[in-house]
């Protein structure tokens, strides 16, 4: 009775150090495996999901910036900011390096991009689609400007970072940071037709 325990308990000792030995050897499975002769390719920077947390506040020191001669449209903008044409391409609002408008009236565009080739959508809102690569961020807004003299009047206007109403343009758009694009969509936010005086 003894020799028979004794023999039991042997084959169920080997069968556990058989099954551990087995699961030692086998190679760790991912569900991307790659054989021995791929090499691995490196690690690439991982973006956020959307959403990200942004705050579209205007700082206390923007002043308004008339967009196309005294009486016309305006948005606020830092005080050295310069309005200049930008013929096809819009309006530009340029103050340093990290604040760069490009405003169209009645633009081509005609809803906010639900994606970007090499960028994520981290945001978005009704009026605004912010998108980052590895390098920055960027964002297109679109406005409806309804005059006080006439709201059957409805006026589009789309507002984004710098080239990024321009997806041929060369380069693609420009990269800023997370706190210049919370400034530039508040700026877009604050524009505005004239007012009846």
């Amino acid at each position: 009775m003894i020799a028979g325990s004794y023999r039991w308990g042997a084959a169920v000792l080997l069968a556990f150090l058989v099954s551990c030995r087995a699961s030692q050897s086998e190679p760790h499975r991912n569900s991307e495996a790659q054989s021995p002769a791929q090499p691995q390719s490196p690690a690439r920077p991982q973006l956020t999901a959307e959403p990200e947390s942004f705050r579209f506040v205007v700082p206390l020191a923007y002043l308004p910036h008339e967009l196309r001669g005294e009486g016309s449209e305006r948005v606020l903008a830092p005080r050295d900011a310069k309005v200049l044409a930008g013929g096809a391409h819009g309006i530009r609002v340029e103050a340093g390096d990290d604040f760069a408008l490009q405003i169209q009236f009645q633009p081509s565009l005609p809803s906010l991009p639900a994606s970007v080739p090499g960028a994520q959508r981290v945001a978005a809102e009704n009026d605004v689609a912010v998108f980052k690569s590895a390098d920055g961020y960027w964002f297109v807004a679109l406005r409806e400007l309804v005059p006080e003299w006439d709201e059957s009047e409805r006026r589009r206007v789309a507002c984004g970072s710098a080239g990024a109403l321009d997806p041929v343009s060369p380069g693609g758009p420009r990269r800023f940071t997370h706190a210049a694009v919370e400034r530039m969509v508040a700026a877009c936010r604050s524009l505005e037709l004239p007012s009846l005086e």
